[in-house]
């Protein structure tokens, strides 16, 4: 699951990481830019649109057969019984 952070104030923002990569830019950022302070409204944020988890995306492969099985299955029957 990708993160950004956001600060408002100087209107940066990381590039997608993750959340480890996201917390570490947020360190350098405050120690270069604000001397080590903490921002008004900074933020981590996950990317909009993104998935807690990128495999849940796909349709599972044992599903798909198992669906295929299923249909030919059915189709059998049906055969079967139309004869």
């Amino acid at each position: 699951m990708p993160y950004v952070y956001r600060c408002r104030q100087c209107r940066a923002a990381s590039p997608p990481g993750s959340r480890a990569a996201a917390e570490a830019y947020r360190r350098t950022h405050r120690d270069t830019e604000h001397g080590g302070l903490v921002p008004d409204h900074e933020q981590i944020v996950r990317v909009p649109g993104s998935t807690p988890d990128p495999d849940r995306r796909y349709v599972s492969s044992a599903a798909v057969l198992g669906g295929l099985a299923l249909l030919a299955l059915a189709s059998a029957i049906a055969r079967a019984l139309g004869r």
